[in-house]
């Protein structure tokens, strides 16, 4: 899960993610989600031992490879060319919140690929994967907002 994720440093993600491939945890859905969430260390991370990668490689392309290359990327990790648009959606966003010229959280990133998908009538188990994302996103929003109106 997430916070598993959060609770565990940059150093040690080779190893969580070894773990969860051994499992059969470290799953597209799984990815998809690390991405949506901003985890985009642990989502490097996690590509380059999918991908056979070297981590600089990875890393680079991460922080400002053009769309083909990351696609090519993506299919090397075994990721399905169906996933590409929405991982690259949140790539970007998260990008941009990094680099200081956007504001964003979850709650937005999940919308925007969402949309990439055709918006809140997209059908089908990818749609289904975001839509859960963007309406637990949305209970956590709402119940921070509940908990900051009750401690006002």
């Amino acid at each position: 899960s997430m916070t598993l994720i959060e609770g565990t440093r940059q150093e040690e993600h080779a190893a969580l993610i070894e773990h969860l491939r051994l499992r059969g945890d470290l799953t597209a859905s799984f990815i998809i989600r690390t991405i949506a969430h901003g985890k985009v260390d642990f989502f490097g991370s996690a590509l380059v031992a999918l991908s056979q990668q070297s981590e600089q490689r990875v890393r680079t392309l991460l922080a400002g490879g053009h769309d083909v290359a990351l696609q090519a990327l993506l299919r090397s990790a075994g990721l399905a060319a169906a996933t590409h648009a929405i991982i690259l959606r949140a790539l970007k966003i998260w990008r941009e919140v990094a680099n200081g010229k956007r504001l964003a959280g979850v709650q937005e990133v999940s919308w925007l690929m969402l949309k990439e998908l055709g918006g809140q009538s997209a059908e089908g188990d990818l749609a289904g994967l975001v839509k859960s994302i963007h309406l637990d996103a949305l209970r956590e929003n709402a119940r921070g907002h509940a908990l900051a109106i009750a401690a006002a």
